[in-house]
């Protein structure tokens, strides 16, 4: 019996060091890709660990280590530099990459997906946006842009298709990317019809009224699909954004928007309408009506302030969440590192008001995000990927530490999608997408636009 027992644990005994010898030689010799000496950045804390050593393989961190020396098949060395989740954009357009609205193809040729895939990819991979979720599209795009969502290459920018947008019955022509539902029971077959092609994302337009509004929302809830707003017009026979928290829906697009669903009076937009007209003009262009937008919250800090901040705590005890969209408001005034001034018609006078409607505004977005509304990028027009570099430095501008924007730029869009499980955060498990900084943006927000090397997968993006 005693040389029984004496058998079993000499098999014990080999099998466990044959299991660590196993686990070591992986440790030693099967990662794809470390990265040695790097300053890493937990965007759920803010903290940065200096001395770290991120272990990858098949596309995914596998450890992180404080050991200076390990084997793979390639080694960088981040000498101290840091190194971060890349970016997340929840909000685009494959038009403003294919073609305008004017000019966007009608179906997108079997031929040249691969071409066009590679075009959507180089707008944004180089500039550190590795995910990005379409906000609107043709609906004859759908069913090729659905085989980008569920074929991911370390080459090309993880694509998520949001169905829609959806719009009710209108006597305007739709826009090219927007999909018509003329009834409640044609709204709910759409929303089955995007889950049956696999799309569980989809964007609800300010012109999409009852009942249909509340039949996608039910819909949408029975089968897993998150929805998203972009909720705020000047007609008020559509919802603003109070009525649309009550039927359940908590994430919405673009800050700019918010006034509409705070000025909601006659008496309000007749004022409004004359303090513009007074400032700037007639409201006839483009460019005009972005400053418009601005305007209102002057008008709001101005007459509605109170109203404003009884707006903000139900936003917060309803988790609203936004996306920001700030770039395309910043440049009608301003200069950005890319760009210049947008509205050359501008006086100096007009231009400085524009300025302090925005710092008006961004204080108010300043409240929001410090009171727990989570807030992510949405780049919305042409070049995202330098659009988001754009916003981060905007955001650092007016007073948003920079941990505070690496969330903002990366584990809060993966949440709002609802893939926080799989990317956003540097952590065990997930993917690796990483950035790392040759200069540190938290030394200088300026540095959000230096060098840097792109991870995508695990590998490294030329």
């Amino acid at each position: 019996m005693k040389q029984f027992y004496l058998l079993l644990l000499f098999l014990s005994f080999a099998g466990f060091s044959q299991f660590h010898a196993i686990e070591k030689g992986q440790s030693e010799n099967n990662y794809d890709l470390v990265i040695l000496n790097a300053k890493i950045l937990n965007t759920k804390s803010g903290k940065v660990s200096s001395k770290k050593s991120i272990l990858i393989s098949k596309g995914k961190i596998v450890m992180i280590s404080s050991k200076k020396k390990h084997q793979a098949r390639t080694i960088i060395d981040a000498k101290g530099k840091l190194v971060t989740p890349s970016f997340i954009d929840p909000h685009i357009h494959p038009t403003d990459v294919f073609g305008d609205y004017e000019k966007a193809p009608k179906i997108l040729p079997v031929d040249s997906l691969n071409i066009l895939r590679k075009k959507l990819s180089d707008e944004y991979l180089p500039y550190g946006t590795t995910t990005v979720m379409t906000m609107g599209q043709p609906e004859n795009w759908v069913k090729e842009l659905v085989v980008w969502q569920n074929n991911s290459s370390p080459n090309n920018v993880d694509f998520i298709v949001c169905g829609g947008a959806l719009i009710s019955k209108d006597t305007r022509t739709p826009y090219i990317g927007h999909t018509e539902v003329t009834s409640s029971e044609m709204a709910s077959q759409k929303i089955v019809e995007y889950s049956q092609l696999g799309i569980k994302h989809i964007k609800l337009y300010h012109r999409l009224k009852e009942p249909e509004f509340s039949s996608i929302i039910k819909v949408a809830d029975s089968l897993g699909i998150k929805t998203y707003g972009h909720i705020g017009d000047f007609n008020p026979e559509y919802l603003t954004i109070p009525q649309t928290l009550e039927k359940g829906l908590k994430n919405y697009e673009h800050l700019a928007l918010i006034p509409n669903s705070v000025i909601t009076t006659d008496d309000d937009w007749v004022r409004l309408d004359n303090q513009f007209k007074t400032n700037f003009g007639e409201l006839n262009t483009e460019s005009r009506v972005i400053e418009f937008f601005l305007e209102q919250f002057r008008f709001i800090k101005e007459n509605k302030h109170k109203e404003m901040k009884a707006f903000i705590k139900n936003l917060r005890q309803n988790n609203a969440t936004f996306s920001t969209t700030l770039h395309r408001l910043f440049v009608q005034f301003e200069p950005t590192f890319f760009t210049q001034v947008k509205d050359t018609s501008l006086t100096e006078k007009q231009r400085k008001r524009c300025q302090e409607n925005f710092n008006l505004m961004m204080q108010y977005v300043k409240k929001m995000h410090d009171s727990g509304i989570e807030i992510r990028l949405g780049s919305d027009m042409p070049n995202g990927g330098k659009v988001n570099l754009s916003e981060l430095i905007i955001l650092s501008k007016y007073g948003f530490k920079t941990a505070d924007i690496f969330k903002i730029a990366s584990y809060n869009g993966a949440k709002a999608i609802g893939i926080e499980n799989e990317t956003g955060s540097l952590e065990i498990g997930k993917k690796a997408h990483l950035i790392i900084w040759s200069k540190n943006p938290f030394d200088n927000a300026h540095n959000f636009v230096s060098e840097k090397t792109i991870i995508k997968d695990g590998e490294i993006v030329p």
